[in-house]
């Protein structure tokens, strides 16, 4: 085992070490090192490019779907201006929820919504209690 043995060679003990012997241990890590070095000089360089196209591309994608939304906000309000011009039932219903139109002899009804057991949300139930229970013994 000690013939195969690379780091401690009872043979060569005492021995001066061969010239050049310390370069052969040093050169891999040397190696090692500028490489190491080369990839870290090629990301600082490219990184902030790659970043950017990063950003450029969830920028893109967040115009496109503002891009989709207007859309079919525009398709919507070119329905709703079509049937406006050429229903005339769609424009007495308009006019009588939103101005508060009716026909001659007709009467008009409004109705308040339902006051419903569950709160809204963000709306806390107000909890009144007694006098006697709110002051201190």
């Amino acid at each position: 085992m000690a013939d195969n043995s690379r780091l401690f060679d009872p043979r060569g003990f005492g021995a001066p070490a061969a010239k050049g012997h310390f370069w052969r241990v040093i050169q891999p890590w040397v190696y090692a090192l500028v490489g190491l070095l080369a990839v870290a000089v090629v990301l600082a360089l490219f990184y902030p490019a790659w970043k950017r196209g990063q950003r450029l591309k969830e920028q893109t994608e967040y115009l496109q779907n503002q891009i989709t939304k207007k859309k079919q906000e525009l398709a919507d309000l070119q329905e709703e201006s079509g049937r406006l011009k050429d229903d005339p039932f769609t424009v007495e219903r308009m006019s009588r929820d939103t101005l508060n139109v009716a026909r001659p002899g007709e009467v008009i009804f409004k109705f308040q919504p339902y006051a419903t057991n569950s709160n809204a949300p963000g709306e806390a139930r107000r909890v009144v209690g007694s006098q006697e229970a709110s002051q201190k013994p």
